[in-house]
């Protein structure tokens, strides 16, 4: 009974709560309609309020950032939003890194500089990185050219880099394993419950000769591929994490893509360097030293000798959808697979060519002390860059 209730509710357009009380346990992505926007515009005025005050659990940052568009899709936001349509892709890109005789310049050494040394590094298809102003540990990352069919964007992300010190645990997410969308059973059950009782009640007021129209009755939430928000990476590593997202295009606006989906991302580097003794160490895996076993990544590029000083790096993408315009006619399964593919290729490039350009940074500083030099003026330049920068918004704001 439960079960076919939450069916037939599935079918009715709902817009999601007003809260994240209890009732927010039912919110679910709006489905493709000329109020898609305004149903999504609404939903992130009520979370705007909360999310100066959202940080990560082991940095000061703000835990969304917005550009001067006003269009970035916030990650923390839409946390635990299921869409109807999920893409997935998943790969480790292992860059084998030789290095230098002088220990006091080692892999281990170079990959613990601060982050802003990842936006010198090239990348492929016409892909930039740009340092966001005011900020010393976010990047912009924009990707011209991404076709999905007939539909060519410009993803433009935002993303936090920073250096997870040795030991240290963070939280993150994963679209390769646990729950349908992120739910438990528990929930799914709890849910249909919900649902039941709520139809019960509007056919109680029905044959009462009430308005039955005024009761709300949630909506099921969408089964989607697996995924987690608690999976613990322990340093050391630099962990890279999406944490605002949108994307142009002709006909982005046209079909309201921002407001139809949303964009989950980590990237995690890892090194084996006899710097720190980690080439002698156990083999290297996403969730660092003592983190919990994971199943190996199906797809691995490139490979090295157990003995041999590596760069090594995960990344785990995912992007929830509510398909848009004619894309809403595809087979949910044949859209995935191609949405999959777009995903793994673009992915594929970039990762091989930046660990390779990180590879090839290494060697350079490792060796040239004019380099090294350079690059520590700039990092200081840099700094006190973001802190003037930071220091005017502040003062604008104030004076706002």
């Amino acid at each position: 009974m439960a079960s076919a209730s939450a069916a037939r509710a599935a079918m009715r357009p709902r817009v999601p709560p007003a809260s994240r009380g209890s009732a927010a346990r039912y919110r679910v992505a709006p489905r493709a309609s000329p109020r898609a926007a305004a149903t999504r515009a609404a939903r992130f005025v009520r979370a705007k309020s909360q999310s100066s005050s959202v940080v990560s659990a082991s940095t000061s940052e703000p835990a969304c950032a917005r550009d001067d568009t006003g269009k970035m899709v916030c990650v923390e936001e839409t946390k635990g939003v299921v869409f109807p349509s999920n893409l997935r892709c998943a790969l480790q890109v292992i860059v084998p890194t030789p290095e230098v005789d002088d220990p006091a310049y080692s892999l281990s050494d170079y990959m613990r500089l601060p982050v802003d040394q990842y936006v010198g590094i090239e990348l492929p298809m016409g892909a930039q990185m740009k340092r966001v102003p005011g900020s010393d540990s976010l990047f912009q990352l924009e990707i011209p050219g991404l076709k999905f069919l007939s539909l060519e964007v410009k993803p433009v992300v935002r993303v936090r880099v920073r250096l997870i010190d040795d030991g240290e645990v963070v939280q993150t997410w994963t679209g390769q394993r646990g729950e349908p969308g992120g739910k438990s059973v528990a929930f799914r059950e709890e849910e249909a419950a919900a649902i039941a009782a709520a139809e019960e009640k509007a056919r109680e007021a029905e044959a009462n000769g009430d308005d039955a129209s005024a009761i709300e009755i949630p909506v099921a939430t969408p089964m989607g591929r697996p995924e987690r928000e608690d999976v613990a990476l322990i340093g050391p590593c630099v962990l890279i994490e999406a944490i605002s997202c949108r994307v142009e295009g002709k006909v982005v606006e046209e079909l309201g893509v921002n407001d139809l989906f949303v964009f989950r991302g980590t990237t995690c580097f890892r090194w084996r360097s006899a710097g720190d003794d980690s080439l002698a160490g156990p083999p290297l895996r996403r969730t660092g030293p003592g983190g919990e076993e994971e199943e190996p990544s199906k797809m691995v590029v490139g490979k090295a000798r157990e003995d041999e000083s590596v760069i090594a790096g995960w990344a785990d993408i995912g992007v929830g959808v509510d398909p848009p315009g004619a894309f809403a006619l595809l087979p949910q399964s044949f859209a995935e697979k191609v949405g999959d593919a777009v995903m793994r290729t673009t992915l594929k490039a970039l990762q091989t060519v930046f660990l390779k350009g990180l590879g090839a940074d290494y060697q350079r500083w490792a060796s040239d002390a004019e380099y090294r030099a350079a690059r520590e003026v700039a990092a200081k330049e840099a700094a006190a860059e973001a802190a003037r920068e930071l220091g005017d918004r502040e003062r604008a704001s104030s004076a706002a």
